[in-house]
């Protein structure tokens, strides 16, 4: 750190404000009176009352210009008031002293956002007003951290215009394989046959043990003998198993459905709902479960192929069905009663499916190798923005 820089608790150059939510008959639905804020990473906006019907007593305000730090589940994140409101327990706002930038705070609690550390409860994590005011901060003089921040806004606005350039090429990489899967599939023969996935002779839908035996969080482990499934496995084209959890043999043999074999394939119903992944001979674990947010689809190989199952879930045929019919807006969910109607295209022939699975595969490479590309682009620019960062609070910048 620069020898003209000096370490400071918060508490000693900010004034820390603690918010506090007022009683249900303060809110007002309409868009009248304080805007009141909660703590989240959106900093959710209601409104209270009327300045009457409301004091200090009730109210914690925020001024234009103070940092407001989420303080529960999840501690850390930060924003900017751009004018005067009222904050719930969820926030604090830190008004900076005379000495400090608000932009330089806002950059420096950004920059430390991994470091701060509050009370890990059994329900949520938080920090509270003291151990706020206990975080240190490297101050170097008022005309270097107008400076600081000066070049930190001239570098983010040039990284925000890369990564949203990055972003524009994924989706295009995306949409081009997407209207690939659809024009394959637009090209029905005179062989093709409507189908319902409710269907027993096309296929079995099998959901996960949902009975007293179901996993809690004692049950898992980093290592063993079944791959219990969790939603961070199955990605939108594919599983995923870089995060991992696992139960044991005696565990496994408690639970009486969900367990997956070879050439299923594996559709989300809840929370996230479409992702898919197909149990073919090259994932790497002989013993897997669902979990209660997912269903196995197991075909039928003599009228339809596994493989080209899975390209039918991608494709805008099946995400359309899904869009429609998905229900709840808090956690959506896709219901068996539901799925049993959704109708598929299939060709008679096995060898026209997977025909049809070989030429989708071929055009697939290049796309996913564009996505890829893009993504490596979008993380270097993230770890070149922690870079700058690092430089600006080290006096290197």
């Amino acid at each position: 750190m620069n020898k003209n820089w000096q370490t400071e608790k918060l508490g000693d150059v900010c004034t820390v404000i603690a918010g506090q939510s007022p009683e249900g008959k303060f809110y007002n639905n309409e868009a009248k009176g304080l805007p009141f804020y909660q703590g989240k990473k959106e900093f959710t906006e209601k409104f209270i009352g009327q300045p009457t019907t409301w004091t200090t007593d009730v109210t914690k305000e925020a001024e234009a210009g103070d940092v407001l730090m989420s303080v529960r589940a999840p501690v850390g994140p930060v924003n900017f008031s751009t004018q005067k409101i009222c904050i719930g327990r969820g926030l604090a706002a830190i008004r900076p002293s005379s000495g400090v930038s608000s932009e330089y705070l806002f950059q420096f609690l950004v920059y430390n956002e991994s470091e701060i550390v509050g009370n890990e409860g059994a329900v949520f994590s938080s920090i509270n007003k003291t151990q706020i005011e206990n975080i240190k901060i490297s101050l170097p003089p008022l005309p270097e951290q107008h400076r600081i921040v000066a070049v930190l806004d001239k570098a983010f606005e040039a990284i925000a215009t890369a990564k949203a350039n990055a972003e524009k090429n994924l989706q295009n990489a995306r949409a081009l394989f997407e209207s690939h899967l659809r024009s394959v599939f637009s090209q029905r023969g005179p062989g093709w046959v409507d189908r319902q996935l409710g269907d027993e002779t096309l296929l079995e839908i099998i959901d996960g043990d949902r009975g007293v035996n179901y996993p809690n969080g004692s049950d898992f482990q980093e290592e063993g003998y079944c791959l219990f499934m969790n939603t961070k496995n199955v990605r939108p084209d594919g599983f995923e198993f870089e995060s991992k959890m696992f139960i044991s043999e005696e565990k496994d043999r408690m639970l009486r459905k969900g367990k997956l074999k070879r050439d299923d394939v594996v559709l989300t119903t809840r929370g996230t709902i479409g992702n898919i992944g197909i149990y073919s001979e090259d994932v790497p674990f002989d013993n897997i479960r669902i979990n209660s947010g997912m269903l196995i689809f197991r075909p039928n190989k003599r009228v339809l192929l596994p493989s080209f199952l899975f390209e039918m879930f991608r494709s805008k045929i099946v995400k359309d069905q899904i869009r429609k019919q998905t229900t709840g807006a808090a956690q959506p969910q896709l219901p068996i009663k539901t799925l049993v109607n959704f109708t598929i295209p299939v060709p008679v022939n096995l060898e026209e499916q997977a025909a049809l699975v070989k030429k989708l595969r071929a055009f697939e490479p290049e796309t996913q190798r564009l996505s890829s590309l893009y993504q490596q682009k979008l993380a270097a620019l993230d770890e070149l923005k922690k870079s700058i960062l690092h430089q600006a609070f080290s006096g290197e910048l």
